[in-house]
Order: C-alpha cells, then sequence, then structure tokens
C-alpha cells in the first residue's frame, strides 16, 4: 500500500514503511504571557513654562506659579516636602526659594543659566505642583514601577533651539526622581511661544483693535513688539528686546542710589529692594511711598527710585530711543498695553506711563490686568483654538 505524501505542492509516492507514526497528541495548557513594558497609565501633562532671568512662570494643567529662577546643585539627598526639588541621574536639584535651607552650587538664570540650564527649569516647575505628581503617585496600578507623565510643553522664549539642542534637553528630562518615586517622561509634543504672545492674544480677544503695541519689561529685557489682528490670526509685525534692560537694571541702579545717600547706612539686598517696589503705593498727601525696611526702621525710597528710573531710561540709548519711538505711536492715537513683571510694580508702571505720555492728551496706553503672568495665562486662547 502506498499513501501520498506533499511537499511544497509537489504529491510523490511513499510506502507505509516510510511513515513514521506520530502518537496522538494531549492538549497542552498554553505558558502565561509575559508582562512587558509599565503597565502603570500615563497622565498628560500640559506645561507652559517662561524662565526668566528672574522669575520662572509657569502653567501646569491651568494652575498658574511662579518663583525665582535660582537653584542649587547640592551634593546631600534634596529634602522631602519641599517645592521643587527632584534628581536628575545622580544629580541632586533644589530650585526656588526652598534653595535658602540647602548648601550646594548656586544656578541663577540671570547669569547665562537660562537656558543651557532649561531641564532644571522645566523639572523644577513640575515639581512644584506637588499635589498633581502625588496624584500620579498614588495613582500607579503597579507600585513598584515609575509613574509615566505625558508631556505637551510650550515654552515661552525670545530665542529658540536648535534641534540638536532641545533633543539633549527632552533626553535629560526623560527620567527623573521625585520624593523617592521614579517618573518616567514622554514629550508628546514641545513648542516655542514668543515672548509676550500670551499678552498680546489676551488684547486682541478683548479689545476691537486691528493693530496695536506692546511694551514688555521683564527680569532682563525691555522688548516694543506691534501686533495685527484680523479677528482670526495674530501675526507680528516687528518686535525689539534689549536685553539688559529689564527689572533687573533698574534695581540695581536703585541700589547703587542707595548707597549715594547718607541715611545711616542702609544695608539693602536687591530681593529687599525688589519687595520694597512691590510695597509701593500713593500716600495720603498723593506722593508715592516705597517702604524700604532696614535695620528696624522703616525708611521711604521713592525719591531713589525715581532717579534710578531716570538713570535707567537716559543711560541706555536703545532704551531710550524705544521710549521715544513708543511715544511717537502715542502721538499718532495708537494704543499701547503694557505687560511683563516691572508693570506690576504700580510706582514703575506709573513713572513710565508719565514719562510716554507726556505731552499728550488722552493718550492710548495703559497696564493690562495680572501682567506679571498674562503672557502665560493668555495662552489660554491658544487651548481654545487647538481643542
Amino acid at each position: 500500500m502506498t499513501t501520498q505524501a506533499t511537499t511544497n505542492g509537489r504529491t510523490s509516492a511513499a510506502s507505509m514503511d516510510d511513515i513514521i507514526p506520530v502518537e496522538p497528541q494531549t492538549e497542552q495548557p498554553k505558558p502565561k504571557k509575559r508582562r512587558s513594558g509599565n503597565n502603570n497609565k500615563a497622565i498628560d501633562c500640559h506645561l507652559d513654562i517662561d524662565a526668566g532671568a528672574k522669575r520662572v512662570k509657569c502653567r501646569l494643567n491651568g494652575a498658574y506659579k511662579a518663583f525665582p529662577s535660582e537653584a542649587k546643585d547640592i551634593k546631600t539627598d534634596v529634602p522631602l516636602r519641599n517645592n521643587g526639588c527632584f534628581r536628575i541621574g545622580k544629580k541632586n536639584y533644589v530650585v526656588g526659594k526652598a534653595i535658602d535651607r540647602v548648601n550646594g552650587e548656586m544656578i541663577v538664570a540671570s547669569q547665562d543659566k537660562k537656558l543651557s540650564c532649561v531641564e532644571i527649569w522645566i523639572l523644577g516647575a513640575i515639581s512644584h505642583y506637588r499635589k498633581f505628581l502625588k496624584s500620579c503617585v498614588d495613582g500607579r496600578r503597579r507600585k513598584t514601577e515609575p509613574a509615566r507623565l505625558n508631556l505637551y510643553l510650550r515654552m515661552v522664549t525670545l530665542s529658540s533651539f536648535k534641534r540638536t539642542e532641545l533633543n539633549q534637553v527632552l533626553k535629560k528630562i526623560s527620567t527623573f526622581t521625585w520624593e523617592d518615586t521614579d517618573f518616567e517622561v514622554t514629550v508628546k509634543n514641545c513648542e516655542f511661544i514668543d515672548e509676550g504672545e500670551g499678552a498680546a492674544l489676551e488684547v486682541a480677544h478683548t479689545k476691537n483693535l486691528e493693530e496695536f503695541h506692546l511694551i514688555d519689561l521683564g527680569g532682563g529685557t525691555a522688548t516694543h513688539s506691534t501686533y495685527l489682528w484680523d479677528g482670526d490670526e495674530l501675526s507680528t509685525e516687528a518686535k525689539t528686546p534689549i536685553s539688559g534692560a529689564g527689572m533687573t537694571s533698574v534695581i540695581n541702579k536703585i541700589f547703587k542710589a542707595l548707597t549715594r545717600v547718607d541715611r545711616g547706612a542702609i544695608q539693602a539686598e536687591n530681593f529687599d529692594i525688589q519687595e520694597a517696589l512691590e510695597l509701593s503705593s500713593i500716600g495720603e498727601d498723593g506722593a508715592w511711598v516705597v517702604p524700604l525696611r532696614n535695620n528696624g526702621e522703616v525708611q521711604n525710597i521713592a525719591l531713589e527710585v525715581e532717579g534710578a528710573l531716570s538713570e535707567w531710561t537716559h543711560g541706555n540709548y536703545a532704551l531710550l530711543k524705544q521710549f521715544d519711538f513708543i511715544s511717537q505711536r502715542l502721538a499718532r492715537g495708537e494704543s499701547v498695553f503694557c505687560t511683563g513683571g516691572g508693570f506690576a510694580v504700580k510706582m514703575v508702571a506709573d513713572w513710565i506711563i508719565r514719562y510716554l505720555s507726556k505731552g499728550i492728551p488722552n493718550a492710548k496706553i495703559e497696564v493690562l490686568e495680572n501682567p506679571q503672568h498674562i503672557n502665560l495665562s493668555g495662552l489660554k486662547w491658544l487651548d481654545n483654538v487647538e481643542g
């Protein structure tokens, strides 16, 4: 007897002696599938960040925060239950106000560390949202595996990164440790937003103007921009940033002014002057009061502030010409809006507005509401468009 054997579609004859009998197979249990990858659900993290020379402003999932643009690289463990504390690889960092409680190597944004250490400012911002991170840690399905974040990043900046530089930054923030818990970060999207665009979007959507100007007085720069709005799209017609003409320069001028006056040895640091400026107000006699606390006494430094502002303006030719140009726009009846942390200081805002509108009746110039963070909060209009 012969049987048919089929090989690759060809049929040949074979004897029964050539056929190997096959024992009936019993069904074997299927092996369990090995678990691969991280089973913890990734949590969406929408972060807008403006790492300025003086302060880092950030908005995570709609919640706004700000902290000083200062950090420390420390050799000891980071303190627990403090904002801005985390570890990248083998390096421990403390960012923001918590640096006062640790020793370490200082990292200051205004000292050419704004862009070169941007990964520190990004993770410093995220680690200021303790409640958000804690919910990510507590919500893990597998407690022994890292928590996971899907990061949607928008960076407000006057400068742009080269692609290779950006890839290096994103690689550095791919993993970090917070409160002894490891995090894995997947960057889903990263885009750069022109500095001042948030404020410009706020003006465009709330004012009925086809063209307007913006003065942005930040920590390190003073920037004039001209915007066009067609009811649907915002476009930048011109932008003139002046590096070194921001509030840091103003405060340095005030510090020098205080050293030139015999006030019984005023011992004030730049931080003290900043706080005095933030407390500026108009007194009962209609004059400005800038209360500086020194050696248990309160001294009004309004005269020094006014003199320093005059020196700041006339001592910087680029700034002087920028102010002349803006003043000319006001004389032509055009609208100017003021933004940035400098305009959050009432005396500074008042002095600049009076300077720019001198001799111009009914000048169309105003300070935007919450100028210190409108550059970020105004990005909500992009959320509506993208959503």
